[in-house]
């Protein structure tokens, strides 16, 4: 297996997509957007296919890195339109895409013959980078076994979660919603420190030496905020869309998830303020500034 194609190359796919050419691979990749294949235009062993039906052709797996559920159906529906195919394809799903939709896309391929992967990731831009995702899978063992070689480049954490696909999607949207409400919960109390006058820098080391420690005192706030870069690389826009997945999970399954609604209405609030292009580590400015804070001259507290 050395052909690996990348429908999808966004912020997370572009790093991926760079860490197999660099080993070797020889990279097909398809999106709408001509500046998202750009980087990549005239480097030996890199593809770039304008139809799926030549893309999926000429791979021995298909990554997908797709925005939306709806995306991701039109996608299979157009890979399932593909066939026949002369040799096994295998459609690995990355996208954070929830229950029914990556239930309807694995039922639309593998009955078009292709053989589907759940395995969502986590992670982050960086995390991509550097080959040390995690990556949550769900569906068949000989699929997961065979496609081995495609985790071993991007992934650190490489965990089969279930033979079901859209098992892994649940485990992700658990996961974001933790992941995205600790990073509401902490910009909204680190406003309060703020707004006492306690510099935000040592707000965030009391709370990584006590029991408010999570991932953004950790990693988003000291790495993404306090030096102003704002740069941890997912938008308000697509935590909105992740955390309002976990509520539509809950609701197929039946579970009542009153917490997680809180945390939708937190991200509904910072889109609705406008924030929704930007960096998901700006919900610390929105929250700064409905505490009367001053975001020009920040610096001062994140000292």
């Amino acid at each position: 297996m050395r052909d690996i194609a990348f429908i999808g190359v966004g912020t997370m796919a572009a790093e991926m997509v760079g860490r197999f050419v660099e080993r070797g691979w020889r990279a097909h990749l398809l999106d709408p957007r001509p500046e998202a294949t750009q980087p990549f235009q005239g480097l030996a062993g890199v593809s770039i296919y304008d139809t799926m039906a030549s893309l999926v052709h000429d791979a021995d797996a298909v990554l997908l890195s797709l925005p939306t559920p709806a995306v991701l159906l039109e996608v299979s529906r157009q890979l399932a339109a593909a066939g026949p195919l002369e040799r096994p394809v295998t459609v690995i799903n990355t996208s954070t895409s929830g229950l029914s939709a990556t239930r309807a896309a694995a039922a639309e391929l593998t009955t078009s013959g292709m053989a589907f992967i759940d395995a969502p990731v986590s992670g982050g831009k960086a995390g991509a980078r550097n080959g040390t995702l995690t990556i949550m899978m769900s569906g068949a063992q000989e699929a997961v076994d065979r496609c081995a070689p495609v985790f071993e480049v991007i992934g650190q954490h490489v965990i089969h979660v279930g033979p079901q696909p859209g098992q892994a999607q649940v485990m992700k949207v658990a996961n974001n919603v933790l992941s995205l409400g600790a990073l509401a919960a902490t910009a909204e109390a680190t406003a309060l420190t703020s707004k006492a006058g306690i510099p935000l820098g040592v707000a965030i080391d009391v709370l990584n030496v006590s029991s408010g420690r999570n991932s953004a005192t950790s990693v988003k706030i000291p790495n993404h905020v306090l030096t102003g870069a704002f740069d941890f690389g997912f938008p308000v826009e697509g935590a909105l869309k992740d955390v309002s997945l976990f509520t539509d999970v809950a609701g197929e399954l039946g579970l009542p998830a009153p917490l997680a609604q809180a945390v939708v209405d937190c991200w509904q609030l910072a889109v609705d303020q406008g924030y929704g292009t930007q960096d998901c580590t700006r919900i610390t400015t929105m929250y700064e500034r409905m505490a009367g804070l001053d975001t020009e001259g920040a610096d001062s507290r994140h000292e």
